[in-house]
């Protein structure tokens, strides 16, 4: 039998009218195959699933469930979205179109990487910083993303908001039984 590969790459072949140069899994079970696909000029991230008796067949054993398509025209970086939805499962969105894909253990991050590294490797050298002051102000810029997601994850807000919140059930125990305080303060 033929890997499934295979049948991905022919049905990019009928879809899209290109061989992908790449193709990673995200997620695969009896039922369906989720995968990222590299074409020539753009990346999709693609929801397959398999047909009855795919197990018999020796190929054309999927057809496409969904698909999200990103073209290099109108990609610009940092525009591909990944987030974790409240049931466990991850949704990439780029502008007004996203896919949702199966709850994995990898983060949604890596699956935004590969698509933003892929789709940088598509656009080529000629739009990445040349001299000196623009790879010096790509690296602030990233820098600067970098600590203001580290500060958005800190722990000190939600310490204080704790710190707070103890302090009003203390008020409030207080408040519900005045009898209690005034015991102890006698004793």
């Amino acid at each position: 039998m033929q890997p499934l590969s295979d049948d991905i790459a022919e049905w990019c072949d009928e879809t899209w009218g290109q061989n992908p140069f790449e193709i990673l899994e995200w997620f695969e079970d009896d039922e369906s195959v989720q995968v990222f696909i590299k074409l020539r000029r753009s990346v999709l991230v693609a929801d397959f699933m398999f047909k009855e008796n795919a197990i018999n067949m020796a190929r054309d054993r999927i057809e496409i469930k969904h698909h999200l398509h990103i073209p290099l025209d109108i990609w610009n970086p940092g525009s591909i979205q990944a987030t974790r939805i409240s049931d466990g499962r991850v949704r990439f969105r780029h502008r007004n179109s996203d896919i949702v894909l199966a709850a994995q253990m990898r983060a949604p991050e890596w699956g935004k990487n590969v698509l933003e590294d892929w789709l940088m490797s598509l656009r080529g050298e000629q739009l990445r910083p040349k001299d000196r002051n623009q790879r010096l102000a790509s690296i602030k810029r990233v820098r600067e993303i970098v600590t203001r997601n580290v500060h958005s994850a800190s722990l000190k807000n939600a310490r204080d908001d704790l710190n707070m919140i103890k302090i009003r059930i203390s008020a409030a125990e207080f408040g519900l039984n005045p009898f209690e305080s005034t015991i102890q303060e006698a004793e």
